[in-house]
């Protein structure tokens, strides 16, 4: 299987991001799987640089290109164990 025919999509019909594979139409997957956790699970590791970030610790990742520039911020959200 190629990868040059596979990429992440956002799923028109749930928004959500999907893994999906493409043939000769590169409008229309041949076949798409959920991918939203594992996608955002490599942005926290790649912001934080794979370490378990503290409760409220904050991160910031820029990217983009020519007047398409973007800010992501992430904050590990500060939980409370309830007894």
């Amino acid at each position: 299987m190629s990868l040059n025919k596979t990429r992440l999509c956002v799923a028109p019909l749930s928004s959500r991001i999907v893994l999906a594979r493409f043939g000769k139409d590169q409008s229309v997957a041949l076949e798409t799987r959920d991918a939203m956790n594992e996608f955002l699970q490599c942005i926290v590791e790649y912001a934080f640089s794979g370490d378990m970030p503290d409760e409220g610790e904050v991160a910031e990742v820029n990217f983009g290109g020519g007047n398409e520039q973007f800010e992501l911020t992430l904050r590990r959200v500060v939980t409370e164990v309830r007894t």
